[in-house]
């Protein structure tokens, strides 16, 4: 761990900063391991370069949170063996940050990603805009470029046309972290030992056509990441016009272009892998909630008034009404809230927020104590048990 703490506070400095973008300075942010946080640029930091707190429940993942009223990036170093991609990491969450300190307003609605359709035209429309957003940005003939800008336009616009709400919600996480993800690159860039293949990885997951449309939300932010690296071709000051703007990546990108031609573009000839592809998303989710439902442990139910207060939209799979939080949800019940950090399955009605019943499975049987339930990790139910069994139990709050 000292190996990666003397390297950030040698790399992560503002020179470097902005150069990945304009106005991007250091924020707060911490690294950490299973047992100890190591904390930069904090108020409590005082005059040191930084502090070493011990771990807690809070600090988990690579995401930011709010840490005594400051806001900071925090990046979980277990789960990554190349300093590199620490770096380059540290740079996206610490981007995060400042977009939230700017001011930034264009969040995506989650609920719309979880509900986004596995429709067969969309995911034609969706695959071939993909491949031409790739091809305009390795294309090094003009002509060719602006034939393949204007085809993506144009296939982008149509899906906009007929799929407005999910198209919207798609553009609305590349606005977040396509951005997020142009500085990671740019980091990684900066920092490889082999910076030509770097544009590869992204590449690749932006022209899987599987795997985008398994997880929609992720995906976008490869197109996000492509959509970024044409401005740089189209305007030298486009990041700080952006920053500024109220307009999405796309309509600021469509905006700033000033060559777009609607053309005709015909519907690929690929239902064979559309199909397959189809086939896959669906049994996807199905063989995520059977394997849930097949954890070891005793099952925990909890039924009631539940409320949805944080979870984590990059690790949810919903079938129907119910969500598989596969990372962690935070939740309230009679105004006390619980952090439980491990895969939870909750049922809903119409609003995904309002919970009736979450499942889960624990590895220690609850302590049972007349009408409350004390779960380790988790914290104290109140309510009545109704039915108790050696794998099983269900209390009703």
């Amino acid at each position: 761990m000292q190996n990666i703490l003397d390297r950030i506070l040698k790399n992560l400095q503002f020179e470097r900063l902005k150069n990945y973008w304009d106005g991007f300075k250091p924020v707060a942010f911490a690294v950490f391991d299973d047992k100890d946080i190591f904390l930069f640029n904090h108020p409590k930091c005082k005059e040191e370069p930084y502090i070493k707190l011990v771990k807690t429940e809070e600090f988990h993942a690579c995401t930011c949170i709010l840490f005594e009223e400051v806001p900071i990036a925090i990046v979980d170093t277990t789960l990554f063996d190349s300093f590199e991609v620490i770096y380059s990491l540290l740079v996206h969450e610490s981007f995060h940050v400042f977009q939230h300190l700017s001011g930034e307003s264009r969040y995506p609605n989650e609920i719309l990603g979880f509900n986004y359709p596995i429709d067969f035209l969309n995911i034609q429309l969706r695959i071939l805009e993909r491949k031409r957003l790739f091809e305009a940005f390795v294309s090094t003939n003009l002509i060719e470029k602006q034939q393949k800008i204007n085809e993506f336009i144009t296939l982008r616009d149509k899906r906009i046309e007929l799929f407005p709400n999910y198209v919207e919600y798609e553009n609305s996480v590349e606005t977040i972290e396509g951005p997020a993800f142009y500085v990671e690159y740019q980091a990684l860039t900066d920092i490889s030992s082999n910076k030509k293949s770097v544009i590869s990885i992204y590449a690749e997951q932006l022209l899987d056509n599987n795997l985008s449309h398994i997880n929609i939300r992720s995906s976008c932010y490869n197109s996000g990441l492509f959509i970024c690296l044409l401005l740089d071709d189209i305007s030298k000051d486009w990041k700080v016009e952006f920053t500024i703007s109220k307009l999405n990546l796309y309509h600021f990108f469509k905006n700033t272009y000033p060559n777009y031609t609607p053309i005709e573009v015909n519907v690929p000839k690929n239902s064979e892998e559309v199909s397959q592809i189809i086939n896959n998303a669906k049994t996807t989710k199905l063989i995520a909630f059977k394997n849930f439902n097949k954890s070891e442990g005793i099952k925990l139910i909890v039924s009631g008034t539940i409320k949805l207060v944080g979870f984590d939209p990059m690790n949810i799979t919903q079938l129907n009404t119910q969500a598989l939080h596969l990372n962690f949800l935070s939740m309230k019940v009679m105004n006390k809230e619980y952090f439980i950090k491990q895969p939870v399955c909750t049922t809903f009605e119409n609003n995904f927020r309002d919970v009736q019943l979450i499942e889960l499975f624990l590895n220690q049987p609850p302590i049972h104590i007349d009408n409350r339930l004390i779960i380790e990790n988790v914290g104290e139910f109140e309510g009545s048990v109704i039915s108790k069994e050696p794998n099983s139990i269900h209390i009703v709050v």
